[in-house]
């Protein structure tokens, strides 16, 4: 018995009978036919007999020793299946019959659109110097593999094109299939290398430093097995070259804050609004970022913490200009970006000469918060 299920099935038809079996097997909605024009006439009157059990559709190739025409109808049929509600996740391809061409033509186009693909096994026995049916065994219909699929060639470049517009997430998520879907250590190990880097960028790209750290950590093991094949001794050796200098990095903004977690905040809203051109998203962190800088001063100069604030580390005098300067009537248990950057001014003797940079910055916030609101 057959293991597939499908809602749609385009087949390339040689045998009436495999199309019968297909339909029983599977039972799919829609069977969609790719045959050449010679036996055309049997496969139709093959197909309406089964009317009552699946919708039928039809391609016939022009040439059956033309990969580009089985490819044509392959596409041809895809798009009809798709615009009768089936997702390509649920339209298989039985690529069983007809010529090699047609066969190679329908399978490169399954490949292109992501469609798994099947046969028609059946069960021979090598009898006498050749190869013969065993009659006593029923032909099954059974996964196909994809060579692409299982060396992680057919969304490897998906996944990079993710990670190089920075959307670690999203090409983490790709990785981690290919790494359970490919074939052999070496492949497991590269991908699975990949997997946990972009797991890495995309958790410090949330300022997660701690999973960040864990999970490069991780993809640098990964990349360092000692791989065989010089392609991917290459490619893990480029990949993994920078990963010491991060972790440093990440060691040093990992905890208290510091001089080097303002820069990286900054690093983070520019990202945002430079290659992402996610301005919303930026003005947050460029916000948190100024919010952070002033906090660092306070504590890095001062000894004073904008988390439960510890006032007796503050003049007298200057507590008073504080109050003074902003307003309120009772020194905060906590300060915000405001009252950090009165208090950071007062303590540093300094002016603050960008308030309308500044007052910009939290009209721009305010609307960013407004927005998201709405």
């Amino acid at each position: 018995m057959s293991e597939v299920s499908a809602k749609a099935l385009i087949m390339v038809v040689s045998r009436t009978d495999s199309v019968e079996r297909a339909v029983e097997r599977i039972s799919p909605e829609a069977v969609a036919v790719i045959s050449s024009q010679d036996i055309f006439g049997e496969v139709a009157v093959e197909c309406r007999k089964l009317g009552d059990r699946a919708k039928f559709l039809y391609g016939i190739v022009d040439s059956p020793m033309e990969i580009r025409d089985a490819f044509g109808r392959f596409e041809y049929l895809f798009g009809e299946l798709r615009r009768m509600g089936c997702s390509p996740e649920g339209i298989v391809l039985d690529a069983t019959g007809g010529t090699t061409t047609m066969r190679l033509g329908a399978a490169l186009a399954a490949i292109s659109e992501g469609v798994r693909m099947i046969h028609q096994r059946v069960p021979m026995d090598y009898v006498d110097g050749e190869w013969k049916r065993d009659e006593s065994k029923d032909i099954e219909i059974v996964p196909m593999e994809n060579p692409l699929e299982s060396t992680g060639l057919l969304r490897e470049g998906q996944g990079i094109e993710l990670f190089d517009r920075r959307d670690y997430a999203a090409s983490a998520l790709i990785f981690h299939d290919v790494a359970r879907k490919v074939e052999g250590a070496e492949r497991g190990h590269y991908f699975s290398g990949l997997a946990l880097l972009a797991d890495g960028y995309a958790a410090w790209d949330v300022a997660d430093y701690g999973t960040a750290l864990e999970k490069l950590s991780a993809a640098r093991e990964e990349f360092s097995v000692g791989f065989s094949d010089a392609a991917f001794a290459s490619r893990a050796a480029r990949l993994s070259a920078e990963i010491p200098r991060h972790l440093g990095f990440l060691g040093k903004v990992r905890g208290r804050l510091s001089a080097e977690k303002v820069v990286d905040m900054l690093e983070n809203a520019r990202r945002r609004i430079v290659d992402q051109k996610r301005y919303d998203d930026g003005i947050a962190r460029l916000y948190r970022c100024v919010e952070m800088f002033h906090q660092w001063r306070l504590h890095n100069e001062h000894k004073v913490r904008a988390t439960d604030t510890n006032w007796e580390n503050v003049p007298e005098e200057a507590r008073a200009k504080f109050l003074e300067k902003t307003g309120v009537s009772d020194l905060p248990e906590h300060l915000n970006l405001g009252h950090s950057r009165a208090l950071d001014a007062i303590l540093s003797k300094t002016e603050n000469e960008d308030t309308n940079l500044f007052r910009d910055l939290l009209r721009q916030r305010n609307n960013s918060i407004l927005a998201h609101g709405l």
